[in-house]
């Protein structure tokens, strides 16, 4: 996760503290992720806005995390299961102390394009959180949306659809 997650974090955190994460944060844990493989995630993404409306992640940032204690414990405190699912902007989501740039530093990134798809190749073996933040700002100049997560398991040779809706 980026800057763009630590300032989801920042903006949307104003009345309660940090979460004070208790799992020690180790980059040799995750270094993985920057290693070459020959797998590949892809799919696409919606963020559930309210009971009628969903907003596609084009155009949005897409970021595979690397599975290790430290993101475990900061995805659940997000999303309140290490599965699947979305928080909004307008729930406050948590922000997190100690929050290493390293964490934020040791992922992969991209973009959804205009039919609302991501790809990520040359993966290595591993487990992933798939996070899409669909943020924007509203018209009155605040942020807007949420983010999305889904884990991932992936094989030597494989190629994980992720669908998210």
């Amino acid at each position: 996760m980026t800057a763009m997650l630590t300032g989801l974090f920042s903006v949307c955190s104003q009345a309660a503290g940090p979460v004070q994460v208790k799992t020690p944060f180790n980059a040799d844990e995750i270094k993985w992720i920057q290693s070459a493989g020959n797998s590949s995630i892809s799919g696409s993404a919606f963020l559930q806005l309210n009971e009628k409306e969903k907003k596609g992640c084009a155009g949005f940032g897409v970021e595979l995390l690397p599975v290790a204690g430290y993101s475990n414990e900061r995805i659940l405190n997000i999303y309140g299961n290490n599965s699947q699912g979305q928080v909004l902007m307008k729930n406050n989501p948590p922000k997190f102390t100690p929050d290493p740039v390293e964490y934020h530093e040791l992922v992969r990134k991209s973009k959804c394009d205009e039919k609302n798809q991501f790809s990520f190749k040359d993966l290595p073996v591993g487990e992933y959180y798939v996070i899409f933040f669909i943020i924007w700002k509203n018209e009155a100049g605040v942020d807007d949306g949420g983010a999305v997560m889904r884990r991932v398991s992936l094989k030597a040779n494989e190629n994980v659809v992720v669908e998210v809706l």
